[in-house]
């Protein structure tokens, strides 16, 4: 029981420790293929968005290319991204603007 209680303990401390990746958002009607490269990685790997959705991604940031354009920018974690009319338009995160 204390040990249960103590595991459950720790894991609620570290909660917020947990990383934060940053949101690309597609709000076209129509999916995008990139291709991902992230911190520390020297490969990259390809990512499908489906239209009209959102997902968490990059969890250190990463380099984003768009391969139906060719369009590349470097995410960081905490950013948001946003595909509008086929073009990526990204709102920098509270870690690059020094907190909220």
């Amino acid at each position: 029981m204390k040990r249960s209680a103590l595991i459950l303990t720790l894991l609620c401390l570290a909660a917020p420790l947990a990383a934060v990746g940053a949101t690309l958002e597609n709000t076209d009607s129509r999916e995008y293929e990139f291709l991902i490269v992230e911190v520390g990685r020297s490969y990259g790997s390809q990512y499908r968005i489906l239209e009209h959705s959102k997902v968490d991604m990059c969890f250190y940031g990463c380099e984003l290319t768009m391969l139906n354009s060719g369009q590349r920018l470097w995410i960081n974690q905490r950013d948001e991204a946003v595909i509008d009319d086929g073009v990526i338009k990204v709102r920098r995160g509270a870690s690059v603007r020094g907190g909220w």
